[in-house]
C-alpha cells in the first residue's frame, strides 16, 4: 500500500489522438470517461491556460512589429511666455559706429506653435527582420502549447489509471473480505457445535479484521486518487467526479504490445530546439545587417504665431511644411558589432550542439522507457497468472476446511498469499500503464 501511495504521489510530479469535447461550463457532477477528463484538463488546467495566453501574446508581438513598418504621425504644439528676451549684441550700423556693439532683443514676449508630421520607414534591417523573428517566436510559443497539452494529458491518463486500480483493488479486497465473512460464520458455527476449537475463530476473526481496515485503507487511497486526478484536470476539488470506466474497459492488446518504432522529430522538444535555432539564426543575421543604413522619410506642416500680448496671439499665424529623407548609416563602432557577431555566432553554434545532444537524449529516453515498459509488462503478465493460481489455491483451502480436512492457519496462509498476490497485480497493473504512456510520450506518440 505504501509503493501505491508512492505511484499516486509521484504522478504530482510527472504529471495523435483527437478527444471528445465535454461540457466544461457547468460546475458538476460529472461522469466522465479518460477522453472527457483529458478534455477537461485541456480547458481548464493553469498551465494551459497561461500557454493559450504566451500565444495571444506571441500574436501581439507580430502585429506590434508590423506596425513598426507602417507610417508613424505626430502632432507637436507648444506655448512661450519669453518674461524676459534673451539680449545679444550687434555692430551699431544705425548710427554708423562699426567697431561698437551695442545690446538688442530679439523676438516677441508670446509666441505660439503647433505642427504634424508623418515618418516611414523606408529601409531598416532591424524592423523587417523583427517581424520575421516574431512569427518565428509565434510558431515556438503554440510548440509550448502542444508540450504543454502533451504535459497534461500524461499527468491525467496517470492519474485515471491509478483510480481505476484503487477500484479494482477495493473490488478485489472486498470479493476477499464476502469469502472472509462466510468462513468465519461457519467456524462460528462449528465452534458453536464443539467440532471447532476457540482459536479457529480468533484466527479467522483476526484475518477478517485485517481485511476490514485494508478496505478502509483503500477506499482513503481512492478519495486520494481522485482528488490527484481533479488537480491534475483543474477541476476544483469540491466538484464532484465518477468515472465510466473500469481497468476492465481498457484495450489489454495496446498494453501488451511492444514496439519503439519513433522518429525523433515526433518528439515537440525536437521541433521546439529547432525553432529555437532558427531564432539564434535570426538575431545573427540581425547584427550582420546592422552595417547597412537606415532609411526614412517624413513630411510635416504647422503654423506659428507671435504677438506681444496674448488676445493678439492668434490672429495671424504663419505656416511651414517641410518633405524629406534621412540616412543614418553606422559606419564604425570600434569593433562591438564585430564581437557581437561572433557572440552571436557561437551561440548558434551551442544551439546546434544542444540539438545534436537531445537526439542521443530522446534515444536514451526510448530505450529506458521501453525497458521499463518490457519489464513491467512481464511483471503484469506474472502478477496476473500467480493471482489466478493463488485464488484457485485460497478456494480449494476454503472448500477442505469446510470438509474439517485443513485447519485455520491454513486458510491464514491461503489467505496472505492471495492478499500479496492481489497487492503485487494491482502494483503491476499501475506500472504497466504508467509506463506505456511514459513510452508513448518518450516516442512522441501522444500529440
Amino acid at each position: 500500500m505504501r509503493g501505491t501511495l508512492l505511484l499516486l504521489s509521484l504522478l504530482l510530479i510527472f504529471g495523435s489522438q483527437v478527444y471528445a469535447q465535454v461540457d466544461t461550463s457547468r460546475t458538476g457532477p460529472y461522469a466522465f470517461n479518460l477522453n472527457d477528463c483529458i478534455s477537461y484538463g485541456l480547458a481548464h488546467h493553469h498551465d494551459v491556460v497561461n500557454a493559450h495566453l504566451d500565444v495571444k501574446f506571441s500574436e501581439e508581438q507580430v502585429k506590434e512589429a508590423t506596425s513598426k513598418l507602417l507610417p508613424h504621425g505626430n502632432i507637436s504644439a507648444a506655448f512661450t511666455d519669453n518674461l524676459k528676451l534673451a539680449t545679444t549684441f550687434i555692430p551699431d550700423i544705425a548710427n554708423g559706429n562699426y567697431n561698437t556693439q551695442i545690446p538688442v532683443q530679439f523676438g516677441t514676449k508670446l509666441s505660439s506653435s503647433v505642427s504634424g508630421e508623418i515618418d516611414q520607414t523606408i529601409f531598416n534591417s532591424d524592423y523587417f527582420l523583427g517581424l520575421k523573428a516574431s512569427r518565428v517566436y509565434k510558431d515556438l510559443s503554440r510548440k509550448t502549447l502542444t508540450q504543454t497539452n502533451i504535459e497534461i494529458i500524461v499527468g491525467v491518463t496517470n492519474a485515471y489509471y491509478a483510480v481505476l486500480t484503487n477500484q479494482e483493488a477495493i473490488r478485489l479486497t472486498k470479493s476477499n473480505l464476502d469469502q472472509l465473512t462466510k468462513t468465519l460464520q461457519d467456524i462460528r458455527n462449528r465452534y458453536d457445535q464443539g467440532v471447532a476449537e476457540r482459536i479457529d475463530v480468533d484466527r479467522i476473526q483476526v484475518s477478517y479484521n485485517n481485511t476490514v481496515t485494508q478496505v478502509g485503507n483503500q477506499i482513503r487511497m481512492l478519495v486520494y486518487a481522485l482528488q490527484l486526478l481533479k488537480f491534475q484536470m483543474g477541476m476544483p476539488q469540491e466538484n464532484q467526479l465518477t468515472l465510466t470506466e473500469s481497468v476492465s474497459d481498457l484495450d489489454a492488446s495496446r498494453f501488451l504490445s511492444d514496439t519503439v518504432n519513433y522518429h525523433v522529430d515526433d518528439r515537440i522538444e525536437y521541433s521546439m530546439q529547432q525553432t529555437q535555432i532558427a531564432l539564434y539564426e535570426l538575431q545573427l543575421k540581425s547584427k550582420k545587417m546592422q552595417y547597412l543604413p537606415s532609411l526614412n522619410g517624413f513630411v510635416n506642416y504647422g503654423w506659428n504665431w507671435y504677438s506681444k500680448k496674448f488676445k493678439d496671439l492668434y490672429h495671424v499665424g504663419y505656416g511651414a511644411s517641410a518633405l524629406g529623407i534621412t540616412l543614418s548609416w553606422p559606419i564604425f563602432t570600434g569593433f562591438e558589432r564585430y564581437h557581437q557577431i561572433k557572440e552571436n555566432e557561437i551561440t548558434v553554434q551551442k544551439s546546434k550542439n544542444d540539438l545534436d545532444y537531445l537526439n542521443q537524449q530522446i534515444s536514451i529516453q526510448v530505450k529506458s522507457a521501453n525497458t521499463d515498459y518490457l519489464n513491467n509488462k512481464d511483471n503484469y503478465v506474472t502478477a496476473k497468472k500467480n493471482m489466478d493460481l493463488t485464488q484457485g489455491i485460497y478456494d480449494r483451502i476454503v472448500l477442505k476446511f469446510d470438509q474439517g480436512v485443513s485447519t485455520s492457519l491454513d486458510v491464514l496462509s491461503a489467505e496472505n498469499e492471495l492478499t500479496k498476490a492481489r497487492t503485487d497485480y494491482i502494483t503491476a497493473m499501475l506500472n504497466i500503464l504508467i509506463s506505456k504512456t511514459a513510452l508513448d510520450k518518450a516516442m512522441g506518440k501522444i500529440k
